[in-house]
C-alpha cells in the first residue's frame, strides 16, 4: 500500500500553509502542497477558506525603502480612548488613502496597549514630505490627542514583515569606530 498524504480526507494543515505563505507568499499551491506532502486541491480548497475567513487578509512584498528613494518614519500617538468618531475618522483617512495623496506611503498602523496607543510606519521621498503627512496627523486627530506625536526616522530596517534584511551586515556601519 501507498504512503498515505497528509492532506487526505480533508486533513490539511492551516498551519502548514500559513508558514509556507509567510516563508513566501509567491509560492503555487502545488508548491505547497509538495512542500506539505498534500494534494493540491486540498491546500487550494484550504488557502481558499483562510482567505474567505480573512485569516489571510492580503500579501505583500517586503520592499527596500531606502533602494527606492524613500526614507521610513514611525509615529507615535497618545490618544483619548477610542470613540466612533474617531475610528470613523481613522477607517475614513485610510479608506480615501489620504497619506498617498500627501505622497506617503502609510505601510503600517497599529492600535495598541502600553505607553502609545498608536504605532504608525510610513515612507516618504523627503523629510518636507514626512514633516507635512505628520502636521497633518497632528491637525486632523487634535481633538483625541493627549500629547504632540512624536516622529522618528528609522535608520535601518533589520527584520520587516517577518523577513530578515538581506543586507543585514550593513548594521554594523552604525557601530562606533
Amino acid at each position: 500500500m501507498g504512503k498515505k498524504k497528509k492532506g487526505s480526507n480533508n486533513s490539511v494543515h492551516k498551519d502548514e500553509i500559513l508558514e509556507a505563505l509567510l516563508d513566501d507568499p509567491t509560492k503555487s499551491v502545488g508548491e505547497i502542497a509538495k512542500e506539505i506532502n498534500s494534494y493540491r486541491q486540498g491546500v487550494w480548497r484550504r488557502k481558499k477558506k483562510l482567505e474567505d475567513e480573512r485569516v489571510i487578509w492580503g500579501y505583500t512584498a517586503v520592499i527596500d525603502q531606502k533602494k527606492i528613494g524613500h526614507q521610513m518614519y514611525l509615529v507615535l500617538l497618545k490618544t483619548k480612548p477610542m470613540s466612533r468618531g474617531f475610528a470613523d475618522l481613522v477607517i475614513d483617512r485610510i479608506e480615501k488613502d489620504v497619506p498617498r495623496s500627501i505622497g506617503a506611503r502609510l505601510i503600517d498602523l497599529f492600535y495598541v496597549n502600553g505607553e502609545y496607543d498608536w504605532i504608525m510606519r510610513f515612507s516618504a521621498k523627503n523629510h518636507a514630505t514626512a514633516r507635512r503627512y505628520y502636521d497633518t496627523l497632528r491637525v486632523v486627530y487634535e481633538e483625541y490627542l493627549l500629547e504632540k506625536p512624536v516622529m522618528v526616522d528609522v535608520n535601518y530596517i533589520v527584520v520587516a514583515e517577518g523577513k530578515q534584511n538581506p543586507g543585514m551586515s550593513e548594521l554594523y556601519d552604525f557601530a562606533a569606530k
